[in-house]
């Protein structure tokens, strides 16, 4: 069967975008890119809100820096296109912990929506009703977490990130990489001693402000606490979240009861291996009708395909079995990566 043609001329409104390389000049590229295996790839969809999540970033940090230098120095220049190659031509956005708070978001969106478009709903019921709670501290911490959900979409309800969520070390990198592309025009007008010393205090005030504690997954995890310390973190609760795709809440619950960091819990749910799932929430200490639930609900959004079958490893595992995967998900990080580094496997 012969593929099906594509155009040779580019369609009308591609003639005005930039050339693409042609040859062998990019085959590096190419051939990374052609063997890519497909089920990691990032799809269109997590491609497009990935970029316009680290657009917005980018725009808000330089509008922060050019706010705090004096004025007129480094114009009204909206356009951060251009800012935004240049720091990817040289690397600057390739930052680990950046790349994978951004997929972290696209995951949360893609999940989100697809379970509450099975249920009907078109909001966070379950979380939202904990801004009415009885109890003062968790209405509060619902509120917060609610408020700055809010914050982190723009006015056509695109999913955005914020500042605090980066962590420390790649707020510096980042908020450091932006405030070097203004410094060219700068210097050309005050001199380049000017405009180091002049970048370097609006890039510390902005780095001042950084507040980890203001992160969602703090939020979470703050609201988890209260819920958690006053026996209001219910089982109920916990399906109504999964019926609703809410993974950054169920995953601070998982870490809570398993004691265990989030990110950690948060990369185990969504594994997509049924092992290693159900490890988590035998460790976390969730019963089997949960888990099955929690399975039912989300469990192919998780990349789970047969829930069933992972209900039959949650069963097989062993007090032995679950003593080892809670020794290995509370060891170090560190610890962790150098040994998947060198082939040694968990267990």
């Amino acid at each position: 069967m012969m593929p099906e043609e594509w155009p040779i001329a580019p369609a009308a409104a591609e003639r005005q975008a930039p050339a693409r390389a042609a040859g062998r000049g990019r085959l590096s590229t190419v051939r990374r890119d052609f063997f890519l295996d497909p089920a990691e790839r990032l799809t269109e969809q997590e491609r497009a809100l990935m970029t316009a999540m680290l657009h917005c970033l980018v725009g808000d940090i330089a509008a922060e820096i050019r706010a705090a230098l004096p004025i007129g120095w480094a114009g009204a220049n909206d356009d951060e296109a251009a800012m935004i190659e240049r720091l990817t031509r040289a690397g600057l956005l390739d930052d680990a912990q950046l790349v994978a708070l951004l997929l972290r978001r696209a995951d949360e969106e893609r999940i989100g929506v697809a379970a509450r478009a099975r249920s009907g709903r078109r909001d966070a019921r379950a979380l939202q009703a904990l801004v009415s709670h009885e109890n003062g501290p968790i209405s509060a911490a619902g509120m917060a977490l609610i408020l700055a959900r809010g914050r982190r979409r723009d006015r056509f309800g695109q999913c955005l990130v914020g500042f605090n969520d980066l962590p420390l070390e790649s707020a510096d990198g980042l908020v450091e990489a932006i405030a070097a592309c203004f410094r060219s025009d700068i210097a050309a007008v005050q001199g380049a001693a000017v405009a180091d010393s002049e970048l370097s205090n609006a890039t510390s005030r902005l780095l001042d402000k950084h507040d980890p504690a203001r992160s969602i997954e703090a939020l979470n995890g703050s609201l988890v606490a209260l819920l958690d310390g006053s026996g209001a973190l219910s089982d109920e609760l916990f399906l109504a979240c999964a019926q609703e795709g809410e993974v950054a809440f169920l995953a601070e619950v998982l870490a809570r009861r398993a004691a265990i960091p989030g990110d950690v819990a948060f990369d185990e749910l969504l594994s997509g291996d049924a092992g290693k799932l159900a490890a988590l929430l035998q460790v976390a200490g969730i019963s089997r009708e949960v888990s099955a639930g929690l399975l039912a609900a989300i469990g192919d959004l998780l990349g789970i395909a047969d829930p069933g079958a992972a209900i039959s490893v949650f069963d097989a595992m062993t007090p032995d079995k679950v003593q080892a995967a809670a020794s290995w998900l509370r060891a170090g990080p560190s610890y962790r990566r150098a040994l998947d580094m060198l082939g040694v496997l968990r267990g």
